[in-house]
């Protein structure tokens, strides 16, 4: 992805500040190293390449206002990602009335015989049932597949809190389950 055009605008926020001169080399050098990585995060959250188009240059808004507030205790990938991952989960939060009522409607829907729904589709049905942390350490955990010292590391989170905000996630994906699917057989195992 290419950076067309990045400036600092007259008048704002970061205009006249001690990043005026800053920001936009340093933007640009994020954007130019992130941009496909930060793409990837929002098109797999929220499965919609034109709301990852939007969601990727809202991220980098929010990296250039937020740029003075870095202080480098994790790498400027992992922070970049971190704001993309709690923007798309913003993002499936503001739509979550619509997932319940999809999750009821495949549960009405639902055939005598079990056809697994598309992958993706059912883990933004399962984020979408739990909290915010906890949504937040399952895409760390499961989708960048990284340790839980790596996830407490991020999160400035405790080895036994990252623990317990899988077993939220967990918990909450499992009533999900029972609820959309009642004759479904869930595995109850926490092998954290």
């Amino acid at each position: 992805m290419k950076l067309a055009g990045l400036r600092v605008v007259q008048g704002g926020r970061a205009y006249g500040s001690s990043l005026s001169g800053l920001a936009p080399n340093l933007l640009a050098e994020l954007y130019e190293k992130h941009a496909a990585a930060v793409y990837g995060r929002c098109r797999y959250l929220l499965r919609n390449d034109a709301e990852a188009r939007d969601a990727l240059q809202d991220v980098f808004v929010k990296v250039l206002q937020s740029l003075a507030e870095f202080r480098a205790q994790a790498s400027p990938n992992t922070w970049i990602l971190r704001i993309a991952t709690h923007h798309c989960l913003n993002v499936l939060r503001s739509g979550k009335a619509k997932w319940r009522e999809e999750m009821v409607q495949l549960a009405k829907d639902r055939k005598p015989t079990f056809e697994p729904p598309d992958r993706r589709e059912l883990v933004r049905a399962l984020l979408s049932s739990a909290p915010q942390e906890a949504q937040e350490v399952a895409v760390l955990y499961f989708v960048d597949e990284l340790s839980q010292a790596e996830i407490g590391e991020a999160l400035g989170r405790s080895l036994p809190t990252v623990r317990k905000r899988l077993r939220e996630f967990l918990a909450c994906a499992r009533g999900a389950m029972r609820e959309a699917m009642p004759g479904a057989i869930l595995p109850e195992g926490d092998d954290l």
